[in-house]
């Protein structure tokens, strides 16, 4: 699961379901220390949209994970 987390992009996809997507595979991932830290699943989250997306999210001074799918 973990290889699909990283692999995983937006595409085609709407934000909507790229976050259902994403939320489903991220219950079973890990990081080398157990349980991915808000750090890397912001990120990984991050790293996955479009690239319009993804620049306009970058801009914002964003905390935690709940307030980025919020976004």
């Amino acid at each position: 699961m973990g290889h699909e987390l990283g692999e995983l992009k937006q595409g085609r996809s709407s934000v909507t379901e790229y976050t259902r997507k994403f939320n489903e595979l991220v219950r079973f991932s890990s990081d080398a220390n157990g349980a991915l830290s808000e750090r890397a699943k912001m990120n990984k989250y991050r790293y996955g949209f479009r690239r319009d997306i993804a620049h306009s999210v970058s801009l914002q001074n964003i905390a935690n994970f709940g307030d980025l799918i919020q976004k």
